[in-house]
This record gives C-alpha cells, sequence and structure tokens, in this order.
C-alpha cells in the first residue's frame, strides 16, 4: 500500500463519520494497514504461524478490534466479503478465524 493510495479521510480519521461505514475501502484500508503498517505482517506469519500467500491476511478479530469492538458491522462485512470471493478463510482455530485478501483496489507491496 502505497501512501499516495491513503485518501485523506483515512489520515485524518473522519471515514469512521461518513454515511455507510465500514465500507469495502474502509475494511480494505483497515487490515492493509495493520498488515503492512502495524506489525501484521509479522504477526500473522511468525506468532500464528499462517502460512505465507504473497496477500494480506488477518484475524476476524483484529476487525472487530479496527471497528471500535463492532461485532455486528465485523459479521457483516466478513460475510458480504466471503460472498463476493474478495477474501477466503484458510484458517481456522478453536478461537480465531484466519482470513486472506484476494481482492483489493490498492496496489500492495510489503
Amino acid at each position: 500500500m502505497t501512501i499516495d493510495q491513503v485518501k485523506i479521510k483515512y489520515l485524518i480519521g473522519s471515514f469512521r463519520d461518513e454515511p455507510g461505514y465500514p465500507t469495502i475501502d474502509d475494511f480494505e484500508y483497515l487490515i492493509c494497514n495493520w498488515f503492512y503498517n502495524e506489525g501484521g505482517k509479522q504477526f500473522i506469519h511468525n506468532y500464528r504461524t499462517v502460512e505465507e500467500t504473497g496477500n494480506p491476511c488477518f484475524p476476524g478479530n483484529i476487525l472487530i478490534e479496527k471497528l471500535n469492538g463492532d461485532e455486528k458491522a465485523a459479521k457483516s462485512l466478513l460475510e458480504s466479503l466471503l460472498a463476493e470471493g474478495r477474501i477466503k478463510v484458510i484458517k481456522e482455530t478453536r478461537f480465531t478465524i484466519y482470513y486472506e485478501i484476494l481482492k483489493t483496489n490498492l496496489t500492495l507491496t510489503s
């Protein structure tokens, strides 16, 4: 994710106040920023031993955390993304489901 792809609304944080939040763009920003800039890549692959696929991966609970604890919004967004084929389940444990992003509007670089 390059800096020129980050919309101003994400830099100033106003995206959370917009109608329709969270959108697919919001999801992509929140998860890709976590994966590439907040240590998510190391967490997923080194600590949680999720196989590296070349695409961003994330645990479902991170999305809930990024949505300020809104489990209903996270569940709805995940169901929509799964149905559209934008993400897929890559690992399930007793407590966590891990997802891989398959389709994104961003150009992703580590």
